[in-house]
């Protein structure tokens, strides 16, 4: 599996909400970086991470080089009942090294996101 298909598993797995398979994805230590701070996480922490945030992801585009990919995505924020509770584009920024996500980023620009991952849109895949 590359990089761009463990990102995807990766997202696929966090909008289903299997933290299992998201354990076999995701390294034992994640370096985390988002809106509320920075921090590592373990499997445990990521679990609690996933209930709290109640994010569904759809990729638009993606961008990829050695081991980083940044993924342009619509986010949608859901309130505990599952109603809809914000809406909007994000940049998720992954770094992968053996199959595994070892660092995971959200920003609200694309600029913020290639600053952190060293990528450009001349980095951007197309299917």
């Amino acid at each position: 599996m590359n990089t761009i298909e463990t990102a995807d598993m990766w997202v696929e797995l966090s909008n289903e909400g299997d933290l299992e398979g998201l354990s076999k994805v995701t390294a034992n230590e994640l370096e985390i970086v988002g809106p509320k701070g920075t921090g590592v996480i373990d499997h445990k922490e990521l679990g609690e991470w996933l209930k709290r945030a109640k994010l569904k992801l759809v990729t638009i585009n993606r961008y990829a080089k050695d081991h980083f990919i940044v993924l342009e995505q619509q986010g949608t924020w859901l309130n505990p009942d599952d109603s809809i509770k914000g809406q909007g584009i994000v940049f998720t920024v992954f770094k992968i090294v053996d199959q595994n996500v070892t660092f995971l980023a959200r920003y609200d620009n694309k600029q913020e996101a290639f600053d952190v991952s060293g990528l450009s849109d001349e980095a951007k895949i197309t299917k």
